[in-house]
């Protein structure tokens, strides 16, 4: 009960935002009861002000988040290295398939990509484990 006292802040106020916002795309909510709800929220001081706004909703339980999902910024880097190889690869076989040498496209220029990506996928991880 003491809690309902404590102050809320601006996250606060944000994270029930966002919960109104999910109640209102589940069609728990109007477009009516979700203005009125989220003004009472920006205006809420605290907790116990906050508490009021979700307790005639359901918990909505977040689904976890995928640990291993490719950022876009990946994908956007190494689709034209494969593009470019199924180009050189098709025109190899096209040509008789003697020697091999869409290896010296493929190669250094995914070297040239991997590195990076390493990098990138490393700091990545890293800044959000920090979180």
């Amino acid at each position: 009960m003491g809690e309902d006292r404590l102050r809320a802040s601006d996250a606060d106020r944000e994270k029930i935002v966002e919960q109104l916002r999910q109640a209102m795309d589940d069609g728990r909510l109007s477009l009516h009861e979700y203005d009125d709800r989220i003004q009472q929220a920006y205006a809420a001081k605290t907790y116990g002000e906050l508490t009021p706004l979700l307790s005639d909703l359901p918990v909505r339980q977040n689904p976890p988040k995928a640990a291993s999902r490719i950022p876009p910024w990946v994908v956007i880097m190494w689709i034209p290295w494969v593009a470019v190889n199924a180009l050189c690869l098709t025109i190899w076989v096209a040509t008789g398939a003697g020697y091999f040498w869409p290896f010296w496209v493929a190669a250094p220029w995914g070297f040239a990509l991997l590195i990076p990506t390493a990098i990138g996928l490393t700091v990545g991880s890293q800044t959000t484990s920090q979180r």
